[in-house]
């Protein structure tokens, strides 16, 4: 008995010593990969987690990414207590707040909003310089109702207030609800002829373009952004509507499925909330070619998950009988 004791007790050191250590960095690369229920399991394991805002923020954003916003709102209520003058807990807690206002009664919905802009608010201040925050802010003021703390005034102010491409992007944005559109192409134009490469103000001219149905040339953007992107997630983001646009506009194909595939390969076995739906897009592209078997081979995965939205059943219902009518 004392031998068999001994025996396990060595096999499962063995174990342990096999399993990689969990670090930092091994945090990243599964957030860069939107590995959410990996960092939420194992996260609260580091010995520094308790200490470390980056890793608290990295929680968090598995939490959001889960669709678990009210434990997100905890964690951040406590990691912004302990670390208030972290901009970056301070914008995630905003944005959370912000979808409790989504997700809320028509009484309680404006409380969450107006809890939402302080803290992004708190943000600013702390980083006037980071354009994420800052057009957030703008996009805010510019969409929420006044009761909710909207304010066009404010919106027209602060993007008047910046420079280089945090101008142009704000800018575009207060032109674009104004709804001057051309304006606004007229000014990214203009940046673009002095930044080519700005995979940013090329993805807003994207989207401008795409509100405006003119779906070839933000098809062209789309390209260009993905080439200049510098980092792979927002690369990911403009694959992913490269074969939206293939899909649902009939764009080029062939360049939809390239990128949809990349797509799902970067996020495989990850809980990327665009996923099935990259899925359901190449889908539809194989059923526009009429290729049934890789139409029902991109679906799968899809088909096999539990729990599914239902715009996602819908789309999926319209998609098997839209299969069903095609010869294999």
């Amino acid at each position: 008995m004392k031998h068999a004791l001994l025996l396990c007790a060595s096999l499962f050191t063995q174990l342990a010593q096999s399993q990689p250590e969990l670090t930092p960095q091994q945090i990243d690369h599964w957030l860069e990969r939107d590995h959410f229920r990996q960092i939420q399991s194992q996260i609260t394991t580091l010995p520094q987690y308790s200490q470390d805002p980056a890793l608290q923020l990295a929680h968090a954003k598995a939490l959001t990414g889960l669709s678990k916003t009210e434990e997100a709102v905890t964690l951040l209520e406590k990691a912004t207590a302990q670390f208030p003058q972290d901009p970056a807990l301070l914008h995630l807690a905003a944005q959370q707040q912000f979808a409790l206002a989504q997700q809320a009664s028509i009484f309680s919905a404006p409380g969450h909003a107006k809890a939402g802009l302080k803290l992004l608010k708190q943000a600013h201040q702390l980083a006037p310089d980071d354009a994420a925050i800052t057009t957030y802010l703008v996009g805010f003021y510019l969409q929420a109702p006044g009761i909710a703390g909207g304010d066009e005034a404010e919106a027209k102010k602060l993007a008047a207030a910046q420079q280089g491409e945090t101008a142009v992007l704000t800018q575009t944005m207060v032109l674009n609800a104004d709804e001057k559109t051309t304006e606004a192409l007229q000014l990214l134009d203009s940046a673009l002829a002095k930044t080519p490469q700005s995979a940013r103000l090329l993805s807003q001219k994207a989207g401008l373009l795409t509100s405006q149905k003119q779906y070839a040339a933000a098809f062209a953007q789309y390209q260009q952004a993905a080439a200049a992107a510098e980092k792979p997630k927002q690369k990911m983001e403009y694959l992913y509507q490269l074969g939206r646009l293939a899909a649902l506009e009939q764009q080029d194909k062939t360049i939809g499925k390239q990128a949809l595939t990349e797509f799902i390969s970067f996020y495989q076995d990850g809980d990327n909330v665009q996923l099935p739906w990259a899925r359901v897009r190449l889908a539809q592209i194989h059923l526009a070619e009429q290729n049934k078997a890789a139409a029902e081979q991109a679906l799968q995965p899809v088909l096999a998950l539990a729990d599914k939205p239902e715009k996602l059943s819908k789309e999926l219902k319209n998609l098997q009988k839209a299969l069903q009518k095609l010869k294999s």
